[in-house]
């Protein structure tokens, strides 16, 4: 009976969440790939409607690495596999210069996210090259200019 209650109660929480990141995916629209590249490339110059589509991709992100987290906490992933995700996606997300303003403005004293995950996030951006993501679309680019 326990059991089934936390299963229940892990599915409820995954709806809770799935709602709200469907929520802010449809802040996104169409043009989440545009302003998401300018976040990147020239950050000072989004406006607040812009702000307000990278705000919803970056905070969607954290949403899934949190449901993650608690997957782990349920006992239902190995406490490893969300770590993983983390240290596999941190720095692409919020590995650039808005990214990084964008997790310590949303993590400072944010009570709602658990304390392992914000070290864990932190942690990881903390080795991270300080613009990850731009280098890491350069060096797509670069891998295709040599192979011309």
């Amino acid at each position: 009976m326990k059991q089934n209650s936390e299963l229940l109660k892990t599915q409820m929480l995954y709806e809770e969440s799935s709602r709200l990141v469907d929520l802010e995916t449809e802040v996104v629209g169409e043009i989440g790939a545009e302003v998401w590249a300018k976040s990147i490339s020239d950050p000072r110059s989004l406006n607040l409607a812009e702000q307000r589509v990278i705000e919803a991709l970056l905070w969607s992100f954290v949403e899934q690495l949190r449901s993650t987290r608690l997957l782990g906490q349920l006992g239902l992933i190995e406490d490893a596999e969300w770590r993983a995700r983390v240290n596999s996606d941190a720095a692409f997300y919020l590995g650039n210069e808005y990214g990084r303003a964008w997790w310590a403005n949303f993590s400072d004293g944010n009570t709602s996210l658990p304390a392992d995950l914000v070290m864990e996030i932190d942690s990881h951006l903390a080795n991270a090259v300080p613009d990850y993501t731009l280098d890491y679309a350069k060096a797509v680019m670069d891998l295709l200019d040599e192979s011309e």
